[in-house]
């Protein structure tokens, strides 16, 4: 130091210490939740920060430039998740790294408006930036930024045991996956991220262990080979006696094809309507009315979605496994985690009773890493957009609303392929469509059907999403009229089945006006309708046409399975046992068989009763231990 300088406590390039506290105040502003943050949070944010700022200054030896790209980074980050929350009404989790490239895919749909916090923040990390790069902290000498980095990483691993060991379980930090909205307001997105990890990795099931698991397997099989759906099958009626059992296996229709349907945002909103006293919606027309009138050789019922707004991957993986995403680490992607080779799905049960299976969708065949999810669970062909390009499916006139091919057009794409099939050759077949995705405010499609009351009061036109989003389930509903109307007339027996993966991420003032309340206040009870959707198992042959009942949708593969008239292997047994007790198995909560909720908030695990450990332990031996044939 020299003479003139001696004495000073401080030098101007010191001031980059503030720089990290400075960026958590400028990036939680644009997230919205700078006037939520917890003390605890707010400190805890402050760490996290320190920390990222002091790595990348002993890996690059200065401030200068190299705390200008890291502001940079975390300003874009900041943006992101602001959009993603507006968008889904769900933070962006270290799960969607992996779906950003399916997120780009869908992206320009969206209406992304800059907020005056993102204008001013980023001006403010540019001033942080020249400011660090004319008055930079230097570390001299590679022994120097070697002891440091040892220095850091030593404070880093000692605060991770600090936070993870101490602090989360005493002062309950961890980020609730089934709602992680909260999590992010009261301790802010980096934290929450960070805290997010601790997720990354499923939980064994209480009292685990291989052998058990393997030899609860064998008993399962036993009772399933033994008693088949109908004893097994609680739901469903009274156990019926050998006899009967084997006379109804005789009267049943086997179907030739088999057709399921995972519609993309396909539901009814009108589930709301009541939930709260007095509170409800109308509009000016119908747009369900084909759904609504079926009542022939159908059966009908509420699904429970694993998601809601997004995340349509984990509603296809639920419904073709069996296995329940309340059990892995929530906000997690299996597709992109958990499917091995071999793995046991209703595309492999159909591909082993001689059905050809083929997976549809009119989008990339990456997006969700399907091609890959696809083919470990069994399907032998997957035709994607390469497919539906090549065919001329989107070139008519109105089959590409929005950008995405309409359901008209990808049910012809199911027609064709099963006209083009040698007849009589079993057919298992599973679409997903596109026409209904999110991003409702595109302005060259007009609303033609409005939400014209709401909560008795007038509102045609203020929530223009929702009233985009109705129009388009008009349309979905008009291509379910024309593809049944089809299979009415088709020679072979064939049953579709239909249901949506979640519902649409519209207005939150829609909801909160249904719900009466802010989103983040709603009860779990009452928050678990928002993942409900319709679904129907329809036949062009005689059946008894009945309310299914209510379930879960990995329950739904059960159904399927049934009305093809195949018999239940050990897992799906332990399936149908849990169902008979609780129907409805959720990360917010289970619905018991006489509508009982239990809150999972409450009771703190899913493992309250017998058969639901016995499914659990089943599923984590299915997932991770089993050894693929």
């Amino acid at each position: 130091m020299t003479g003139k300088n001696r004495g000073k406590s401080w030098r101007p390039e010191y001031l980059n210490l503030f720089v990290p506290f400075l960026m958590l105040v400028l990036s939680e502003w644009i997230t919205g939740n700078l006037p939520n943050l917890t003390p605890a949070g707010l400190v805890l944010s402050l760490v996290v920060y320190a920390i990222l700022y002091a790595g990348v200054f002993f890996l690059a030896g200065t401030t200068k430039l190299s705390w200008l790209i890291l502001s940079l980074l975390i300003y874009g980050l900041a943006v992101g998740e602001y959009f993603v929350i507006s968008f889904r009404e769900r933070p962006a989790m270290i799960w969607d790294v992996l779906a950003l490239r399916t997120a780009m895919t869908v992206s320009a749909n969206y209406h992304y408006a800059v907020t005056l916090p993102m204008v001013l923040s980023l001006l403010g990390v540019f001033v942080l930036g020249i400011f660090s790069w004319m008055v930079p902290l230097r570390i001299s000498g590679r022994k120097k930024r070697v002891k440091g980095l040892a220095a850091w990483t030593g404070g880093t691993f000692a605060f991770g045991l600090l936070l993870f060991g101490i602090l989360v379980p005493k002062f309950n930090l961890k980020v609730p996956m089934w709602d992680p909205i909260v999590s992010f307001e009261h301790q802010g997105f980096l934290l929450s991220t960070v805290l997010s990890f601790e997720s990354l990795f499923p939980d064994q099931p209480e009292g685990y262990g291989e052998a058990h698991a393997e030899a609860l397997l064998k008993e399962m099989e036993a009772k399933a080979q033994e008693l088949g759906w109908e004893e097994s099958g609680g739901r469903k009626g009274e156990a019926q006696d050998a006899g009967q059992m084997s006379e109804m296996s005789q009267e049943r229709t086997v179907p030739v094809n088999v057709i399921c349907i995972m519609n993309e945002s396909f539901s009814d909103l009108r589930i709301f309507n009541g939930l709260v006293p007095g509170n409800s919606f109308e509009t000016d027309r119908p747009f369900l009315s084909f759904f609504d009138s079926l009542e022939e050789n159908v059966q009908k019922g509420w699904l429970y979605m694993p998601v809601f707004g997004a995340m349509t991957a984990n509603s296809e993986y639920e419904f073709l496994t069996g296995n329940s995403c309340a059990f892995v680490p929530q906000g997690s992607i299996p597709y992109q985690f958990y499917t091995r080779p071999g793995d046991t799905s209703l595309a492999r049960t159909f591909r082993e009773h001689g059905y050809r299976t083929v997976a549809m969708h009119p989008y990339p065949g990456y997006n969700w890493n399907r091609t890959q999810a696809y083919e470990n669970l069994g399907f032998e062909e997957f035709l994607d957009q390469e497919y539906y390009d090549a065919a001329g499916f989107g070139t008519g006139e109105g089959e590409m609303p929005r950008g995405y091919l309409s359901d008209q057009a990808d049910y012809q794409a199911i027609i064709r392929q099963v006209e083009e099939k040698t007849p009589g050759e079993k057919l298992f077949l599973f679409n997903v469509t596109m026409q209904n995705h999110g991003g409702y405010e595109v302005a060259d499609f007009p609303a033609a059907v409005y939400v014209s009351r709401l909560n008795g009061e007038d509102c045609r036109g203020e929530f223009p999403k929702a009233e985009q989003y109705l129009t388009l389930m008009e349309l979905s509903d008009e291509a379910l009229a024309g593809l049944l109307a089809y299979f009415s007339e088709y020679e072979e027996p064939t049953m579709v089945v239909l249901f949506g993966d979640h519902q649409p991420s519209v207005e939150t003032s829609f909801y909160e006006a249904l719900y009466g309340t802010g989103w983040s206040e709603v009860p779990a009870e009452l928050k678990l309708h928002s993942f409900v959707t319709p679904y129907l198992v329809w036949t062009n042959y005689d059946r008894e046409t009945e309310d299914a009942g209510d379930m879960s949708a990995f329950m739904l593969g059960n159904l399927v399975l049934q009305e093809a008239g195949l018999e239940p292997d050990g897992f799906r047994y332990a399936v149908e046992e849990m169902g008979k007790e609780y129907p409805v198995v959720h990360s917010m909560g289970l619905l018991t068989g006489d509508h009982a909720f239990l809150d999972v908030l409450e009771t703190g695990t899913l493992d309250v009763s017998g058969t639901i450990l016995d499914y659990h332990t089943l599923q984590y031996y299915r997932m991770f231990e089993e050894k693929p044939e």
